[in-house]
C-alpha cells in the first residue's frame, strides 16, 4: 500500500510537469518563424531592388521591408485540424508576395500562424515579425513578435529576444 501510494505521488507530481515541459518545448517552434522572418527581413531590406517607370529602366527603388502586411495562412488557429496542428505547404506561401520576398514557407504541420507587417521606406522602414498560437484550444492565445526598424546608419535594429505575450496560455 505504502508503494502504490508513494507511485500516486510521484505521478501527481510529474504528469503537471511533464505537460508544462511538452508546451514549453513548442513555444521554441515560435521564435523559430520569428527568427526566420527576422533574417528575411533584413536580407529583403539590405537588397538592392530597380523598377521601371515610363521606359527608363533602373530606376532604384527607396529601401524598404516587403509589406504592407502578409496574408495570413488561415482566419481561425488550427485546433480543429487533424492532430490538432495547422498542415504544411500551404499555397499563401508563393501566393502572397510578401511571404515569397522573405522566403519564408512553413512545409511541415505547425502550432504557431506567423503573421508579418511591414511599412514605410528607408530610416522609417518598420515591420513586426508575429507568431500566434493556442495550444490547448481554449479562447486564450499565445503570442510572440519582434519589431524591427533601421538606425540612423542604416542597420536593421530591433528586440533581441521575442515579446511574449501568455507563453503557457
Amino acid at each position: 500500500m505504502i508503494v502504490v501510494g508513494i507511485i500516486g505521488i510521484l505521478a501527481a507530481i510529474a504528469i503537471p510537469a511533464f505537460t508544462r515541459y511538452i508546451k514549453k518545448s513548442r513555444t521554441a517552434e515560435a521564435a523559430q518563424h520569428l527568427n526566420k522572418m527576422w533574417a528575411g527581413s533584413v536580407t529583403y531590406y539590405m537588397s538592392d531592388f530597380t523598377t521601371s517607370v515610363g521606359g527608363t529602366d533602373g530606376l532604384a527603388l527607396a529601401k524598404q521591408f516587403p509589406g504592407p502586411a502578409a496574408v495570413w495562412e488561415q482566419a481561425t488557429h488550427c485546433c480543429t485540424s487533424t492532430g490538432g496542428r495547422c498542415p504544411g505547404g500551404s499555397t499563401v506561401w508563393n501566393d502572397d508576395g510578401v511571404w515569397s520576398a522573405l522566403k519564408f514557407a512553413l512545409a511541415d504541420p505547425h502550432d504557431y500562424l506567423p503573421g508579418y507587417t511591414g511599412n514605410g521606406t528607408g530610416s522609417n522602414s518598420t515591420f513586426t515579425a508575429l507568431a500566434q498560437g493556442n495550444m490547448n484550444c481554449d479562447a486564450v492565445y499565445s503570442y510572440f513578435y519582434r519589431d524591427g526598424s533601421v538606425s540612423a546608419t542604416g542597420d536593421v535594429k530591433g528586440q533581441n529576444q521575442p515579446v511574449i505575450i501568455n507563453e503557457m496560455e
